[in-house]
């Protein structure tokens, strides 16, 4: 018998908090797939880059179980689903990649290797709203003029003429992984949520506010779980919980209770 299949939309590094692998659903029978795992996609859009991540991950394009995603990675789930037909979306602390959340982000980039958190001039809601590959351009370049610029600062003076290609050479990865980062994050705000008959059910952590009519869902139930943002996806009610969500599609009409959460 063919092991049901499970995609999964999970961020790999940059954050402190347990994983969706930590649930261990191979363990209880599921055919796992995790559709983010390098070389990462840098699409245009949410659409394109499930599409992207769906193909180099070699994922079915039918019969898939249900997706499941962790915070912004939910509107890339979503897509996901709607090109597979899968009924079930599983959210782990889900919600949308917002503006506000790409701007603060960027400012946390350039925090990160010392740089000023200012935002370059051509920044614009507008242009990182346009489904083009004109942010990432613009961004490659600010992050690298920001980065050199940075390490000049911090640089012996006794080395102030050396090659500044080789250097941009030698930081070439770390702006790479940036512009992953940026790329899923731009990705995933521009989407149309589209509805696609499907149910969402959103795990919670204890403070993590809830979205409770999720864009493009047939039905969207919220159990929240007593317990920090970081050990959501390591706690055995949350396993519990999503094995029941699994197993029982339609048993109350979204696939899910609330015993055990709080």
């Amino acid at each position: 018998m063919t092991a049901p299949v499970l995609l999964v939309f999970d961020y790999p590094g940059r954050r402190p908090e347990a994983r969706v692998s930590d649930l261990r659903l191979e363990d209880a029978g599921y055919d796992v797939r995790q559709l983010m795992c390098p070389p990462l996609p840098r699409a245009a859009s949410a659409t394109a880059y499930a599409e992207d991540a769906l193909a180099t991950a070699g994922a079915p394009a039918d019969a898939v179980h249900a997706v499941l995603a962790y915070c912004m990675a939910a509107p890339l789930a979503q897509e996901a689903a709607s090109i597979t037909g899968c009924p079930r979306l599983l959210l782990f602390d889900g919600e949308p990649s917002t503006l506000k959340a790409v701007e603060t982000e960027y400012r946390g980039l350039l925090t990160s290797v010392g740089a000023p958190s200012v935002l370059p001039p051509w920044w614009s809601g507008e242009l990182i709203e346009e489904c083009s590959d004109a942010f990432l351009t613009y961004s490659e370049r600010h992050l690298t003029e920001s980065i050199r610029r940075s390490l000049a600062d911090q640089a012996d003076p006794d080395h102030a003429d050396d090659d500044c290609a080789d250097e941009d050479e030698g930081f070439a990865p770390l702006v790479g992984s940036f512009l992953d980062w940026l790329a899923y994050l731009v990705a995933a705000h521009r989407t149309d949520h589209p509805a696609w008959g499907g149910t969402v059910v959103n795990v919670l952590s204890r403070e993590q506010p809830e979205v409770p009519v999720w864009p493009g869902a047939r039905t969207t139930r919220s159990v929240r779980v007593d317990t920090a943002r970081e050990d959501l996806l390591t706690g055995t009610i949350t396993r519990r919980l999503v094995l029941e969500a699994l197993d029982t599609p339609r048993r109350d009409g979204h696939g899910i209770s609330e015993e055990g959460a709080q």
